[in-house]
């Protein structure tokens, strides 16, 4: 009895902590809504096609037309594909630098001057009256999109308790198809030549909420401990976890004593029967302070050189940039156009339905990344991807609404059952406490390169082979499953010392 009493509790979820992840996750509700602001209004935003909402109504007597605001800004394809597509660019911008800034000056500091950024940004789209502007905008937008994506995952991973951790890091994805459904729902009624500036506007509309709400919140207590204020880190832990404040104390102290450091005196030690958490627990939290410490003692050239790191560089590479070359931006940038060839009518609705299905999917996944392990979701999932789009090949081929349909929502449905939270999870489990800051940089940089590739070429291979571009996909997911199956270690609740690397 006395040595179950003596057991740690399971941690819970408390509704600080809850709190404290939605705001983090704002930012990636954000990075949804400009991965996706452009697929509906596209062909009435470049002049190529005309919607009135008001048929007696002249564009010049809205707000907007009487404003200076033109009705459309006329583009090619080839512009129209840079303009989604340099949304990447400007993301991969952004996440260079914002693990080094989220260092100096704190998570909670640059992510309230990154909603700045995103406040501008979106502003230059809606005021957009040319195609430089344009380009410009959606750059701005990029950037901030780029440093959230770098700065939330690492966020929650310092906020929740190992146990959560997979399931509270998967959040981040599903606030980001969160936001892809948010801008689905405003495109049913604003993805026309009169209003399409207003889906451009929301996006400010979030990045200011997202600054409201940071001031709510406390600064990550890891980083707190890592700038010395331990008091500080234990008082926000406490806030976060609820339970007894000794508690609270004993984890912070593993984090210092596993980081070889302490704040002295020894008094936490006094109390032989004190509860402390799990060592492996403590080293795993400990080690995000590690990693800070030596992020800068590490250069990026000992990590591209250094044969210890060859083996987690190249699965990170592999696992973020496939993330994209299975095909899932194809979708997020151009699903209206892809289902408007079979579907003219109810391309719209038939892309909100998928955004629905996708959130659901992924809120589920959310459960089963703690349950059933990273390396088996990936395999599952990237394996349907596979004849998931063959499908979708078909259907379009064939003209079968219905198959195309289908198999789009099947083949969003398993990505966001694998493919979409893992590779951003599995960074930091996959590299070495001393890398970690420049393996999420390394990694998040492969993932924009990745998702510019898709994003600019697909237009073209669309043109070039129309459903059968599909099949490219196909062909990918199948290769990459074999190479998840035969050369990647699970991660779950592993360090990455234990990891078992194919010799």
């Amino acid at each position: 009895m006395e040595s179950q009493a003596l057991m740690p509790k399971k941690p819970k979820v408390t509704p600080s902590l809850a709190f404290t992840t939605l705001v983090a996750c704002f930012g990636s509700i954000q990075y949804g809504y400009h991965m996706a602001e452009l697929n509906a209004p596209a062909q009435v935003l470049s002049c190529s096609k005309y919607v009135n909402p008001w048929p007696d109504t002249p564009y010049d007597q809205t707000w907007l037309g009487s404003h200076g605001f033109n009705e459309c800004i006329r583009l090619s394809e080839e512009q129209l594909g840079l303009a989604t597509a340099i949304f990447s660019i400007g993301g991969l911008a952004g996440s260079l630098y914002a693990g080094k800034l989220a260092d100096r000056y704190g998570r909670k500091r640059y992510s309230f001057v990154n909603c700045i950024v995103g406040i501008l940004g979106s502003l230059v789209l809606f005021r957009a009256n040319t195609y430089a502007q344009l380009i410009a905008g959606r750059f701005i937008v990029g950037i901030c999109c780029g440093s959230s994506i770098v700065v939330t995952p690492l966020f929650i991973n310092e906020i929740s308790p190992q146990e959560l951790r997979g399931s509270m890091g998967s959040m981040n994805q599903v606030c980001i198809n969160l936001g892809i459904l948010v801008t689905q729902l405003l495109a049913l009624y604003l993805a026309d030549s009169f209003r399409w500036r207003w889906l451009m506007f929301t996006g400010a509309i979030l990045a200011l909420a997202n600054l409201l709400l940071l001031f709510k919140v406390d600064e990550s207590p890891v980083w707190l401990a890592s700038q010395g204020d331990v008091d500080g880190a234990e008082s926000v832990l406490h806030s976060l976890r609820g339970g007894e404040l000794h508690n609270t104390r004993d984890e912070v102290e593993e984090w210092l004593t596993a980081r070889g450091s302490s704040r002295g005196g020894g008094s936490y030690h006094s109390n032989p029967r004190r509860l402390s958490p799990p060592i492996r627990a403590a080293s795993q939290q400990s080690s995000l302070l590690s990693s800070q410490d030596t992020h800068d003692r590490l250069s990026v050239a000992q990590y591209f050189t250094d044969p210890r790191y060859t083996k987690s560089r190249w699965a990170i590479a592999v696992i973020l940039m496939s993330q994209q070359f299975c095909g899932i931006n194809s979708l997020i940038f151009y699903g209206v156009r892809v289902i408007s060839g079979q579907l003219p009518q109810y391309a719209l609705a038939v892309n909100f339905a998928i955004s629905i299905v996708n959130l659901v999917a992924t809120f589920g996944a959310s459960l089963l990344v703690d349950h059933w392990g990273r390396k088996p979701l990936l395999i599952s999932s990237a394996g349907s991807m596979s004849v998931a789009t063959a499908f979708v090949s078909l259907g379009i081929v064939t003209d079968s609404s219905g198959v195309l349909v289908t198999f789009t929502i099947i083949y969003v449905c398993v990505f966001a059952l694998g493919l979409g939270p893992i590779p951003f999870l599995v960074i930091s489990e996959l590299s070495p406490p001393e890398a970690r800051g420049i393996a999420q940089s390394y990694g998040t940089t492969c993932n924009w390169i990745a998702t510019f590739i898709v994003g600019y070429g697909f237009p073209f291979l669309h043109r070039w082979l129309g459903g059968y571009v599909f099949l490219v996909f196909t062909a990918y997911a199948a290769g990459f499953t074999a190479y998840v199956k035969y050369e990647i270690p699970e991660t779950k609740g592993k360090l990455e010392a234990d990891l078992r690397w194919r010799e």
